[in-house]
């Protein structure tokens, strides 16, 4: 039983972020994060424009409420709004430019090398993006443009990396942008850092260094 319980959550969450992605893909959706409390379900939306999402008097963050309450059954679900710091640093953010800039008509590696440049520009420690479909021909296949460090396994790929996607439509087919980031708050296990103490001098006590004198000569 808890085994489904988990599954069926994660389902739901799932769902959650796909649903709260599309209504909000305009104001671009740079993630969320969803809490359970004693009080109900706490949802953080990242976007960088925090206007589109609460909409005029707050209807639209209002409805939002109410069909994550109706339609997927959340106890309670408050949202809250919070604005990106830098976009260029949001994976997912980046990602869906790179796909508008591709309905734009730009070129695949034009979209990827201004991207990339434009995230080496903010110190990133490493970056991925891949852009995958029929990118120059019949024959679909898949373009990496790749800058530092990136981890593919085990835990520093599941802590210490964000990950972004979004497709783009053209009339050749679907495009699929993946962008990985690797945290600049996050340490790999390979970093391994030297503390140098100061030498602390000895202090010698002068009593071991002086010959008692008992007033007798030889």
């Amino acid at each position: 039983m808890k085994e489904k319980k988990f599954v069926s959550d994660n389902i739901r969450k799932l769902l959650v972020s796909e649903y709260l992605r599309r209504e909000n893909d305009s104001a671009g959706f740079g993630g969320m994060e969803m809490k359970r409390t004693p009080f109900g379900t706490n949802i953080t939306l990242y976007v960088n424009r925090p206007g589109l999402v609460i909409g005029r008097h707050g209807t639209k963050i209002k409805d939002m409420t109410e069909e994550l309450e109706k339609k997927y059954k959340l106890e309670s679900p408050q949202i809250e709004v919070k604005e990106v710091d830098n976009p260029d640093l949001n994976p997912q953010i980046i990602s869906k430019k790179i796909a508008l800039s591709l309905e734009k008509g730009w070129n695949y590696r034009k979209a990827g090398n201004t991207t990339l440049r434009r995230v080496i520009d903010q110190h990133a420690r490493g970056v991925l993006i891949r852009i995958g479909g029929k990118i120059s021909g019949e024959r679909a296949r898949t373009q990496k443009f790749m800058y530092g460090e990136i981890k593919y396994s085990g835990e520093p790929a599941r802590a210490g990396v964000d990950g972004g996607f979004s497709v783009a439509m053209l009339k050749t087919g679907v495009i699929g942008v993946y962008v990985k980031l690797l945290k600049s708050d996050y340490r790999l296990p390979d970093e391994i850092g030297i503390k140098q103490n100061p030498v602390q001098p000895v202090n010698e006590s002068p009593e071991n260094n002086e010959v008692e004198d008992n007033g007798t000569e030889e």
